[in-house]
């Protein structure tokens, strides 16, 4: 009898596998993620690119045609990959700072817990300090699902792909690209570029990368059938922001936020999915929503500090009517953007006006097009248009991306879209108030050194970040009227609001609207003891007024000093800098020195040529 009952379990346990038992198993999640792409395949329109096997893919999956990564730069947006949390709430929305991060905010240890086997090949970049041990079972250039120890274990494995990164096009000039599959002289250009050569050849090097790119994909799949787990494997593929392009990545403008969504389920795993697959799916996703996401499908609940939702699985809320995006910085010129979009209009609100978005820095200016474009402009060659990068920022944008993708008609004083202007606008200011942005505390007060994270230590403290944020509003738009309340910024004791009203001065200034400046502009640059940053920014005002030379030789003695915001107050002042060229000069042979931003200041003043932005051999 016993024997009777063994042979009939066995035979149950055989059949059960064929007719959906092996279908209980979680299902394995795949990430394959690329760097540095907009949507540049034939699926979505672009006919520049040769991608047969992400074709394929795309036409047996869902296919996101309003998907976004959140943060503007690798760094930010990984961020916020990682922990479902918006980086400007982390304070880790400054590209390339490492600052402490709650230990509990990295949701692949949820996964472990839930028993899964979690890899990362191999690229971290969450701008945190102090991510704890453990989060992944394994992240290295080896990691793979393939090695776990126990074959039957469920897994989450992310593999990155560096070779669409900006480093690639980052060779200062053009000479010996090769092979070579797109003709420059065919690629499109977006208006708001001068037709460059330079511009064309970076865009065609950057869409032979992407070809390039399939080839990796299809191994990563073959690798999958091979391992005998691709038939209850879901695969995301996506990439980390958007493109190359110059005013693409670095910047919230469609070019540099909307990414490639493309997500497959296999025939077992398509009643998962929720959705219909494959298909076209226009609903508006972001970066906050991966890890909720990933949750919904394996079938657990969310961590309740996630800020955004599931868009995929059985249990999804409505879709979202609202996506935030944001940036912080150009290197060292902190210049923070947000922007708020429902899929179709985008509203953009720069908080500092007085720089341009054409702030130069070390790394993306080695890209031959921002190169092209810059010295274009210097040598009067661009238009209205194109010019507009290298001017002083407006504080509001407002663009339909459906009849504007390169978002170039600013309709923001457009009185048809007054009241969506408005709404937008309400929103966003709610939304970073109500969520604590913390993104708009200058580089030097954000406690970047604290072993406390910055999240935690506004709460404990009671922090009045409501108050910077509004302190940033104001100056970003700031007219004469605003003078006696920027005075009284100033004459408050937080540094972060001090400095806003700084920065509103200055705005006023580069756009000739006051001649004046307030006496709390030289109180606070003549307090020693006052924060270094602060300090800057008042003499920045300063020279900006009236060439002023002790203000003008204090940003000097900041950059001999290697202090890191210096050297965009020194950039930034153009040809104000002149009377201290001959010490800028000096400063070139100084070791340790950021060099780029020293001779960036003497094209600005006319003592270097543009060629000499990178000397041959140099940094």
């Amino acid at each position: 009898m016993n024997k009777l009952i063994t042979i009939l379990l066995l035979f149950l346990c055989g059949t059960s596998s064929q007719n959906g038992f092996a279908q209980k198993k979680s299902p394995n999640i795949l990430w394959l993620v690329v760097e540095d792409l907009s949507p540049y395949f034939s699926f979505y329109g672009n006919p520049y690119t040769n991608t047969p096997t992400l074709d394929e893919l795309a036409a047996e999956s869902i296919v996101f045609t309003n998907a976004f990564s959140n943060g503007a730069q690798c760094s930010p947006a990984r961020s916020t990959l990682i922990s479902g949390i918006y980086a400007p709430m982390l304070a880790t929305d400054w590209h390339r700072e490492a600052r402490a991060v709650p230990e509990q905010f990295y949701f692949p240890k949820y996964l472990q817990e839930a028993g899964y086997y979690c890899t990362n090949s191999s690229k971290r970049d969450y701008n945190a300090s102090n991510p704890p041990q453990g989060i992944w079972n394994d992240s290295s250039n080896k990691a793979s699902y393939v090695d776990r120890p126990d074959k039957e274990q469920p897994f989450f494995a992310v593999f990155n792909y560096g070779g669409t990164h900006t480093k690639r096009i980052a060779t200062r000039n053009v000479e010996g690209r090769s092979p070579r599959r797109t003709d420059p002289a065919r690629v499109e250009l977006p208006p708001y570029l001068p037709d460059e050569a330079w511009i064309r050849d970076d865009l065609a090097w950057h869409y032979d990368a992407v070809t390039e790119m399939d080839a990796w994909v299809k191994s990563k799949l073959e690798e999958l059938e091979a391992s005998g787990e691709a038939d209850n494997t879901i695969v995301f593929f996506y990439s980390d922001h958007g493109g190359c392009l110059p005013r693409a990545k670095a910047f919230v403008y469609e070019t540099g936020t909307q990414i490639p969504l493309v997500v497959h389920f296999p025939k077992k795993l398509k009643r998962l999915a929720g959705v219909k697959t494959p298909s076209r799916d226009d609903r508006l996703v972001g970066f906050i929503d991966f890890a909720p996401t990933l949750f919904n499908l394996i079938g657990m609940e969310a961590p309740g500090f996630m800020m955004g939702q599931a868009f995929l699985g059985r249990k999804q809320p409505q879709p979202k009517s609202r996506l935030f995006l944001y940036r912080a910085n150009q290197e060292q010129s902190f210049i923070p953007s947000r922007a708020w979009t429902d899929g179709r209009y985008r509203l953009i609100w720069n908080f500092n006006t007085a720089y341009p978005n054409g702030a130069r820095q070390s790394y993306q200016w080695q890209m031959p097009s921002y190169q092209a474009w810059d010295r274009a402009h210097l040598e009067g060659k661009t238009d209205g248009i194109e010019n507009r990068f290298w001017e002083p920022m407006t504080a509001l944008e407002f663009y339909d991306t459906d009849q504007d993708p390169y978002e170039v008609n600013n309709l923001v004083n457009d009185p048809a879209q007054r009241e969506r202007v408005s709404q937008m606008l309400k929103e966003l200011m709610d939304f970073m108030i109500d969520n604590k942005d913390l993104g708009l505390y200058p580089w030097s007060m954000r406690h970047r050194e604290d072993a406390t994270p910055f999240y935690e230590s506004v709460r404990l403290s009671g922090q009045d970040v409501a108050s910077v944020i509004r302190a940033a509003a104001l100056a970003s738009i700031a007219g004469p009227a605003d003078l006696p309340a920027l005075e009284d910024l100033l004459n408050n004791t937080d540094p972060a609001i001090q400095y806003w009203a700084a920065r509103g001065v200055l705005q006023m200034l580069e756009k000739g609207m006051i001649t004046q400046i307030p006496g709390g502009i030289l109180r606070i640059f003549g307090d020693e003891a006052a924060n270094t940053e602060l300090r800057l920014a008042c003499a920045e005002v300063m020279v900006k007024h009236g060439n002023d030379r002790d203000a003008l030789y204090y940003i000097v003695d900041q950059v001999e000093a290697d202090y890191y915001i210096a050297y965009a107050t020194l950039q930034n002042l153009g040809a104000s800098a002149k009377p201290a060229a001959s010490r800028l000069i000096q400063l070139l042979d100084k070791e340790g020195l950021k060099h780029f931003h020293i001779r960036s200041a003497l094209i600005n003043t006319g003592h270097l040529d543009y060629k000499g932005i990178y000397p041959a051999g140099g940094e």
